[in-house]
């Protein structure tokens, strides 16, 4: 593995791609202390950035790189990471024969990644408040594959959560939408709600969408308090996951198996 460029959506809100900056910034400086000859990382963009994928893969490829991985920062299998990224490496391959691409996984096809989830909600959590539930945001898929994924999280963060009622909201393309999914909740009894935007940048759903959704359900069910957690993109999972992604490790201090919300306590 000569270099590593780790690829995200892009957005158009200026600051959206400090994300991203800062895990190349961490990835880059965990390889300088654990390797004598470590591979540069490079972070660039499928749309809405700079660089774009074909110059991020150009540059690595004049400064020497004869193996390229090419890390999706997507949560999910969707047509992003399973249609249009394929197809440009092709180009990109096409194009310097000399320099393999090796295409890994989306990051929830890391066994632990759902880790990085809850430990944005935990926090959030008032173990002794009986009427809370948790809402987690994502932003919806007509992508079979991301839709699985999606609904194993959901099973899961239920099955951890419990006996806290959990819910998905969806941003784009499902249903229910975040305030028809919150409304649910409270129909159910809930009165104290946190909701986790499962998104990895800071761009327009994660500063304008999700509270602007939040803030209507609260105009319309004022007894019911909302805690709006940071999105996924700040937790400090991410980065020792994306490093297993590319070298095909294990998370192993990061297993969900030590999690557990009980009706009286909760532990991690």
């Amino acid at each position: 593995m000569d270099a590593v460029l780790l690829v995200a959506h892009g957005s158009l809100r200026a600051g959206g791609d400090a994300t991203l900056s800062a895990v190349v910034a961490e990835l880059n400086a965990a390889w300088k202390v654990a390797c004598t000859e470590p591979p540069k990382v490079l972070g660039c963009f499928l749309n809405y950035g700079e660089p774009l994928l074909e110059a991020g893969f150009a540059k690595l490829a004049a400064m020497g790189a004869t193996t390229i991985r090419v890390q999706p920062y997507f949560l999910f299998g969707g047509q992003y990471t399973r249609r249009d990224l394929p197809q440009r490496l092709r180009d990109l391959d096409r194009r310097w024969p000399a320099v393999g691409s090796v295409l890994g996984p989306e990051i929830a096809g890391h066994p632990a990644w759902t880790r990085a989830v809850m430990e944005l909600a935990l926090p959030a959590i008032d173990p002794p408040a009986p009427e809370q539930g948790c809402l987690f945001v994502v932003h919806g898929s007509r992508y079979e594959p991301a839709v699985e994924q999606v609904r194993k999280m959901t099973d899961r963060l239920r099955e951890v959560l419990s006996p806290v009622p959990v819910a998905t909201g969806y941003l784009d393309v499902e249903q229910p939408d975040i305030l028809t999914a919150a409304s649910n909740l409270y129909d159910e009894g809930i009165r104290r709600l946190c909701v986790v935007p499962v998104l990895l940048s800071a761009g327009r759903h994660t500063r304008e969408d999700v509270p602007g959704a939040i803030g209507l359900f609260q105009h319309g069910h004022p007894d019911c308090t909302v805690v709006l957690t940071d999105h996924l993109g700040e937790t400090t999972f991410l980065t020792p996951i994306l490093h297993d992604l590319v070298t095909g490790g294990t998370v192993e201090a990061i297993s969900l198996d030590s999690v557990a919300v009980g009706a009286t306590g909760m532990s991690t």
